[in-house]
């Protein structure tokens, strides 16, 4: 049993958030206004958004060791931050793009991973 299970939910979101993001990336490439994009410019959009899904791979393997060890220094804490900062950021841009289903899982992730830091730090 993890000694912090809020980060054990925040690992497993995140892995859901790296297939999500990976298959919401392989619709939306196919969509027939890409072709209009420079070849350049669609190529490193696609690298970007891949890399994001690696990121949230990466960030569930993090919160999988936080489970275990919790926050442990201050690198730990500046990473649970500035993670959650880019939850709760880049859930408020889609909110503005008008997709509020990916807002409201970021958010809802955010406040995961929000209340394991302020747990695991005390």
């Amino acid at each position: 049993m993890p000694n912090h299970p809020l980060f054990l939910a925040a690992a497993v979101a995140h892995g859901v958030l790296s297939l999500g993001h990976t298959t919401k990336g392989i619709e939306q490439f196919k969509h027939p206004s890409l072709k209009q994009v420079p070849a350049l410019l669609r190529s490193t959009v696609q690298a970007g958004w891949y890399e994001g899904s690696l990121f949230f791979a990466i960030v569930a393997v993090l919160n999988y060791k936080w489970s275990s060890t919790g926050l442990v220094d201050g690198p730990d804490k500046v990473l649970a931050g500035l993670v959650t900062s880019l939850l709760f950021g880049f859930g408020a841009n889609y909110f503005r793009a008008g997709d509020k289903p990916t807002a409201v899982t970021l958010a809802i992730v955010g406040v995961i991973q929000a209340l394991g830091a302020k747990r695991a730090a005390l």
